[in-house]
């Protein structure tokens, strides 16, 4: 099991708008990484929304829109790198309609990442990830 709680895994700052809302999409936050480290493709899919989801990686010219894009998305992920992409935050900012997580993506792909070859080989580059929130 993986640590998901933001408090732990945030190194630097860590700054939460302190409405219900943002809380909200913290724990909403939390929950998407206990499943989407653990590979759990239903669990992870609850924590997007239906309407309109995408999932964009310009680094790796990932880009998808739509549930079923985005659950494909994530299924090819975990076949190729399952488990956490960053092991900590350097900075995390939560608010009512987004979440930013500045970190290091660190992964060791079991075969093709972003379309690359690259089985075995350690990635690792500065990333930042922005989550849109909606409906808490």
């Amino acid at each position: 099991m993986f640590e998901t709680r933001l408090e732990a895994l945030t190194r630097g700052p860590l700054q939460v708008t302190a409405t219900p809302l943002a809380r909200a999409n913290k724990a909403l936050l939390e929950r998407h990484f206990a499943a989407e480290w653990a590979s759990d493709i239903e669990g992870t899919m609850a924590t997007i929304h239906p309407r309109d989801p995408w999932q964009a990686i310009p680094a790796l010219g990932t880009e998808v829109r739509g549930f079923g894009a985005v659950r494909d998305h994530y299924l090819a992920r975990f076949a190729s790198w399952p488990g956490p992409a960053m092991d900590g935050f350097d900075r995390t900012t939560v608010t009512e309609t987004c979440i930013i997580v500045e970190g290091r993506l660190t992964v060791r792909p079991r075969g093709d990442f972003g379309g690359m070859p690259a089985a075995g080989a350690m990635l690792s580059a500065p990333c930042v990830m922005v989550v849109d929130c909606r409906d808490g």
